[in-house]
């Protein structure tokens, strides 16, 4: 086969990707939720901006070899507060100290561990984790009041409301704060202070920590003893969208995950992990061990194959597929807060005094006994690889080493394809991390649609995987053979037109 105009569109891919080989900063690579949330107006340079309300999926590579604990530093008392990192490396985090007062601190720390600043907080109800605005500052609520407190000392300015919200505030694309808390509060406040609309469900129940799809719908867990729900609010009006009954869990320190095609999953107190369609159906339930609190039930998250992570506060780590059936256990004690994920698929868990590192097929990588009680505090990662954690006494560890084999970034996006391809049909090769060449006689219509994908992932949004029809390589009695190939596992491709 002949190739005629393959010069050009391959001289061109080859130079793309020759930049992409250099190491780039962070800032190139912003923050971003995944892509079954809507993107809120979070600090996306910060190196982890929020605690939940997104994938847990970093774009950062953890530490994989000499691993070690850099520093330690020590709270008062624990505070039950996730950790948030600003681009800086500064990290932030709260504790609560019940015989004090005040009763919370927010701390900022250093990343050689030292203390940059302590905030005191004088209201009685601090019990969410703060967060990262567009403008930088730190965001949480506190009593009947929102606080914005500067990240460079503390200072803080105050915003009164009407009545009291206790869990993380969450933030839309527009700035707008939705809030939620004890005896069926949920609301949304304009960026300035303004109600934009009020609202309550159930009157005995609480909330635990809310998720809004990038559809717009707000969705939570709440509930009181053994009685619950799952719910799904309109993010712009404030009307119930539908309830879904008999999900046990209230006032949880996480919220429900959202998958790229818009599935919910959530953990229920009884022993459920439960996936629930965008309409409010039932998909199906998977058993996992019942949990003896509501606070500690631990709603899943999503890794980027989707597979499901879920624990339950009492034993075991599951991992589950997309169609409900279980992909693998790892036997330990009780985990009381979320798992994160890095760039490279591995998953990190806080377990019985234990940072343990786990790959995708739930082989333990390495684990670091830190000596510390129950890991209280959803971890975070920062750009050079270090793992923060904080557990239920005040600690906040910080686990070093170094990052072998992969840099610690993400590519940038992909340089633009030619907009008007002229040629009809085109050899496409690609060439993935394992070392694998494919090549493809494609036309150029399917070239397109493998680029407009492409692009697509690369801003975050799309399904992870895309199917290439294999064509005159159909060999055997087969109608259709297609080979599925996975987005992070593309490291070129070029475009051969003939």
């Amino acid at each position: 086969m002949r190739i005629k105009k393959g010069l050009t569109l391959l001289t061109a891919f080859t130079l793309g990707f020759s930049l992409l080989a250099t190491n780039v900063e962070a800032a190139s690579t912003p923050f971003t939720q995944g892509g079954g949330y809507e993107q809120g107006a979070y600090y996306n340079s910060a190196m982890q901006p929020t605690g939940h309300n997104w994938n847990r999926n970093s774009r950062f590579a953890a530490v994989n070899s000499n691993i070690h604990l850099k520093w330690k530093y020590q709270m008062p008392s624990g505070g039950k507060s996730s950790i948030v990192i600003d681009e800086e490396g500064t990290v932030f985090t709260k504790n609560y100290e019940t015989p004090s007062n005040p009763k919370f601190n927010i701390h900022a720390i250093n990343p050689d561990g030292t203390m940059k600043w302590i905030q005191p907080i004088v209201d009685t109800s601090v019990n969410g984790t703060p967060i990262i605005n567009n403008e930088k500052k730190l965001i949480i609520p506190a009593g009947s009041k929102l606080l914005t407190l500067n990240t460079g000392d503390g200072s803080v300015t105050e915003l009164t409301l009407p009545t009291s919200y206790s869990n993380e505030v969450l933030v839309g694309k527009d700035g707008t704060y939705y809030l939620s808390g004890i005896a069926g509060r949920l609301a949304a406040y304009n960026p300035d202070g303004t109600p934009k609309w009020r609202t309550s469900f159930e009157s005995t129940y609480h909330a635990g920590y809310p998720a809004l799809t990038k559809q717009g719908s707000l969705i939570f867990k709440a509930g009181y003893g053994s009685y619950g729900s799952l719910y799904s609010y309109n993010s712009q009006t404030g009307e119930k969208n539908w309830e879904f009954k008999d999900l046990v869990g209230s006032e949880t320190r996480s919220a429900p995950a959202i998958a790229e095609n818009g599935t919910i999953y959530a953990t229920s107190q009884d022993g459920y992990v439960y996936a629930i369609n965008p309409d409010g159906t039932l998909k199906w339930k998977f058993t996992v061990d019942r949990s003896i609190s509501a606070t500690d039930t631990i709603d899943p998250i999503v890794g980027p194959d989707g597979t499901i992570y879920a624990v339950n506060g009492t034993k075991n780590f599951y991992a589950i597929n997309p169609d409900g059936t279980l992909k693998w256990v790892y036997n330990s004690k009780a985990m009381y807060a979320s798992p994160i994920i890095d760039k490279n698929n591995l998953i990190y868990i806080g377990v019985g005094g234990k940072v343990v590192a786990l790959n995708s097929e739930g082989v333990e990588q390495w684990s670091l006994a830190l000596e510390a009680s129950n890991f209280v505090s959803a971890p975070a990662i920062a750009e050079d690889g270090t793992i923060y954690i904080a557990d239920s006494s005040g600690a906040v560890y910080a686990i070093g080493g170094e990052v072998i084999g992969k840099d610690p970034t993400d590519p940038p996006v992909d340089p633009k394809p030619p907009v008007d391809p002229v040629g009809e049909r085109a050899i496409f090769v690609l060439t993935l991390s394992n070392g694998t060449e494919k090549e493809y006689d494609l036309s150029m219509q399917e070239v397109q649609q493998f680029i407009s994908w492409y692009e697509g992932r690369a801003a975050g949004t799309g399904p992870i995987t895309f199917a290439i029809n294999k064509h005159d390589n159909n060999k055997g009695p087969f109608k259709q053979r297609q080979d599925y190939i996975v987005f992070d596992k593309i490291i070129t491709f070029e475009v051969n037109e003939y």
